[in-house]
């Protein structure tokens, strides 16, 4: 039996005390407000990593099934390399609409949250952001195609948003991952926290570790945020069965 992709990671920390020091502007670009999930790829960062090309492809799981071959084909034409940014916006019932260097607008579009901007900053190399709103059906996808595990799954089920962050180590020898969870109060986050936390320390179990005043932090902030460093040729194996 396989085991989900994303608890394979050695390492998962919940944090967020350095972004409370930050206020990062929100970045609205001209993208379908429909959109439920929204992919921001930064194709210079994703060139010359070892999961990248195999990442962006898992990235087409979001869209209809008659829909995935065609966006796979957009995100591997030649014109993306060149790019400085690219969206994908997923809209429910709709294509999934793939732009180059989508504007920054004033007024319409979808917003870009400034602390997802400081997420995707804060892994390595980082190349893609996905944030879902609401974040069910980001998770029900996660869940199904076993990116996450139960524990992850179950920690963001009262989540209202969603944001996962990818990267990849100096030397290309761990994929990095951040996944950011909001919740509408303190309460939720912490509760979800306690869930993840409880068998810490526990590493046949897989248990997560949390460093000392997550809990505080994370009540305030109504932020669980999740780090995961996982073996490179473990995502590559994992991916390939796609």
């Amino acid at each position: 039996m396989r085991r989900p992709l994303l608890l394979l990671a050695f390492l998962a920390m919940a944090c967020g005390v350095a972004w409370l020091w930050t206020h990062p502007g929100d970045l609205r670009l001209r993208i379908d407000p429909r959109s439920r999930e929204v992919a921001v790829i930064l194709p210079r960062e994703a060139q010359g990593l070892r999961t990248s090309a195999a990442v962006l492809r898992a990235l087409a799981e979001l869209a209809p099934p008659e829909q995935r071959e065609a966006l796979r084909a957009g995100l591997a034409r030649a014109t993306l390399d060149k790019a400085e940014r690219a969206t994908v916006g997923f809209i429910p019932g709709q294509p999934a609409e793939l732009s180059e260097n989508p504007p920054e607008v004033s007024d319409g579009g979808k917003v870009i949250p400034g602390l997802a901007r400081v997420q995707l900053s804060g892994v390595p190399h980082g190349y893609l952001l996905v944030h879902a709103a609401p974040a069910q059906a980001l998770l029900e996808t996660a869940a199904r195609r076993r990116w996450l595990g139960r524990a992850l799954i179950e920690a963001g089920a009262q989540a209202e948003t969603a944001t996962i962050a990818v990267g990849e180590s100096d030397g290309g020898a761990f994929v990095v991952a951040t996944i950011a969870f909001a919740y509408g109060t303190g309460d939720e986050a912490e509760a979800a926290l306690a869930r993840l936390t409880e068998k810490q320390g526990d590493y046949d179990a897989l248990g997560f570790a949390a460093r000392p005043g997550t809990d505080r932090i994370t009540r305030q902030t109504k932020l669980l945020v999740i780090r995961l460093d996982i073996e490179t040729d473990l995502v590559l194996q994992a991916l390939g069965r796609r």
